[in-house]
């Protein structure tokens, strides 16, 4: 294998990395559904038991997805422009955030600018 054809497949790997890190922090911020731990997970959607049931997980729930929407929005952030100076394509960041079909990765990206703004959009 060529030096090119590596820096390429590099190139291609990298975007395929931040594109599904980028798909997946939008997903939780549409609807964090579960917290899991080494041992346990606490379904944040359950409604049969007591404790699901209950005054204090409604109000967990809600002081956590509160609390991780602002996190997650800085972390979708700094992940668009690191990428974006890393060499990925606008159009990729793009659709990874607004939530379009995933599309291939072309071989012959463009090198982004640095200093390229980013427009995410905040969601209540």
């Amino acid at each position: 294998m060529g030096k090119l054809s590596e820096y390429i497949s590099m190139k291609r790997d990298l975007a395929f990395d931040y594109e599904r890190e980028l798909r997946a922090v939008r997903d939780l911020m549409h609807g964090l559904t579960r917290l899991s731990g080494s041992d346990c997970t606490i379904d944040l959607t359950a409604s049969e038991g007591y404790v699901a049931g209950g005054h204090a997980r409604a109000a967990f729930s809600d002081a956590l997805r509160v609390a991780i929407h602002d996190t997650l929005l800085q972390y979708a952030h700094d992940l668009a422009c690191e990428g974006l100076d890393h060499g990925m394509d606008q159009d990729i960041v793009s659709n990874a955030l607004s939530g379009a079909p995933v599309t291939l990765v072309r071989p012959h990206m463009t090198a982004g600018e640095n200093g390229k703004p980013v427009r995410l959009a905040a969601c209540a």
